[in-house]
């Protein structure tokens, strides 16, 4: 059931006309059953999948927060993370190192091959394991206490509009705005349409249409020249667009039922540095594995590093941090997909935190050398666009659907026009234009007095300008959310 669908839209209908009337002690309910019937109406063979870890990880928490002693705890915690990740290793990794295994045996006897198992890709099951593994972790390290209402839990995990791609919203934030009532209000309903309604119009307007001309290029990158920088760039915006249109929609859709969902994105092309870049993409995710991979990473790799307080020349404190970094962004690559393409785009970004980290005083000293540091708007827009261009070739193994086909594209770019696809290219560079002035626009709104002074009357007539032109500007067939296959 696509966000932006038919049925999606009568799905949504029927939840919101229900919900309010429904008394504040079943509204839990009725949520729930929408969230499963939700996460079944893709496949039913779906629903085990999310109900069996969900129900051992609720018992193991509340073993854990019982009052055990500690080594029994982490015998619990292992178990309870060992259940919430079996079914994301099993469905969705299975393949891949089996793969690389027999792979690798294959160097030394070529007559051993590898059969893939035909196995189901459960949607969603890298955030709900996700929530499944913070939420233990937490109640391990006592930020919160292990939540006694399946019910409640249970939603938690499956909430509807978060399921599929987030964000990945912690139970100490989720679970108290489950118990507050919920009553109808009309500016938060507005607010969230809103919200929804911008969704909307970066997925089927912005993303969609700039789609048709990346598509084309990444499917045939020889002889394509410049359009190979282009498509780079407009992939950049297109994965954005994509995956914060379906965020945008998951906490406008939260917002009306009463949930405070966590932002996910905060204009991330705006960022002056890797570091900033990844504090404002994916937030719920880039946390998350702050939290819960790079954080314990570099305290363990600190305590093996014994005295001296450096090795290598190198601070304890710089070693952690940079193998902490580097695990943490080859892991999160792995996350998204079960590829090398993958794998790399996380390595890629690994690399660029190490030397944005190692490389501070340097650029410091660089600045001050070259006057830069009296130009700090100039220095700004410099930083934005170095970032902006590391982040944007990395999208090039993100996008690639093997590394053969990531190489052809690098090694075909020039700075010749091609003259191919020239109207499409037209085309894509004006909607990624007004998405950028809009975006702008959006990000300085409050600054902005006259958009502040509006009548009411004048407010609602470009709200509807704006739906009508999301009619108009819209594709026929809207394409799935890229971020629903992770």
């Amino acid at each position: 059931m696509n966000f932006i669908s038919l049925d999606f839209l009568k799905f949504m209908l029927l939840v919101f006309s229900i919900y309010f009337f429904i008394p504040h002690k079943f509204k839990w309910l009725f949520l729930l059953a929408a969230s499963y019937f939700f996460y079944g109406f893709y496949r039913l063979e779906y629903l085990p999948l999310l109900i069996l870890p969900t129900a051992v990880v609720y018992f193991i928490a509340i073993k854990i927060d019982s009052g055990a002693k500690q080594p029994k705890k982490k015998i619990l915690l292992i178990a309870g993370l060992v259940f919430a990740l079996a079914a994301l290793f099993v469905f969705k990794y299975t393949n891949f190192v089996g793969g690389a295994v027999f792979s690798l045996i294959g160097l030394f006897n070529e007559n051993i091959k590898f059969t893939p198992f035909e196995l189901i890709f459960a949607l969603g099951i890298s955030f709900y394991s996700f929530k499944l593994v913070s939420y233990l972790v937490d109640v391990y390290n006592e930020k919160l206490k292990a939540e006694t209402h399946a019910g409640y839990f249970a939603l938690y995990v499956s909430f509807f509009p978060q399921l599929f791609m987030g964000p990945i919203d912690r139970a100490v934030h989720f679970l108290p705005e489950l118990k507050k009532k919920v009553t109808f209000d009309g500016s938060r309903v507005i607010s969230g349409l809103q919200l929804i309604t911008w969704g909307v119009f970066k997925k089927i307007v912005i993303s969609d249409r700039v789609a048709i001309f990346v598509n084309q290029v990444f499917a045939a990158p020889e002889d394509q020249g410049l359009n190979l920088i282009l498509a780079a760039y407009f992939y950049a915006f297109l994965i954005y667009c994509d995956f914060s249109a379906a965020s945008d929609i998951a906490i406008g859709i939260s917002r009306i039922l009463g949930f405070k969902a966590m932002r996910n994105f905060d204009f991330p092309y705006f960022s002056k540095s890797i570091t900033q870049f990844w504090n404002k993409w994916h937030i719920s995710l880039s946390t998350w594995l702050r939290d819960y991979l790079f954080l314990p990473i570099c305290y363990a790799t600190m305590r093996r590093i014994k005295a001296p307080r450096r090795l290598w020349g190198i601070k304890v404190e710089a070693w952690g941090y940079m193998v902490g970094m580097f695990i943490t962004m080859f892991l999160g690559g792995l996350w998204h997909g079960a590829s090398w393409t993958f794998v790399v785009w996380g390595m890629l970004h690994g690399v660029y935190l190490i030397f944005s980290y190692a490389g501070k005083k340097t650029r410091k000293k660089w600045a001050k050398k070259t006057g830069l540091n009296r130009l700090p708007r100039f220095r700004r827009l410099l930083n934005i666009f170095v970032t902006f261009n590391l982040v944007s070739f990395a999208w090039i193994f993100f996008r690639a659907e093997s590394f053969a086909k990531a190489f052809t594209y690098i090694q075909n770019i020039q700075l010749k026009p091609s003259g191919k696809l020239t109207v499409y290219m037209f085309f894509s560079l004006i909607i990624v234009v007004v998405f950028i002035l809009l975006e702008s626009i959006y990000k300085n709104k409050e600054k902005i007095r006259f958009l502040q002074k509006m009548p009411l009357p004048v407010r609602i007539a470009g709200f509807a300008f704006f739906i009508c032109l999301i009619v108009i500007f819209s594709l026929d067939v809207s394409n799935e959310f890229i971020y629903l296959q992770f």
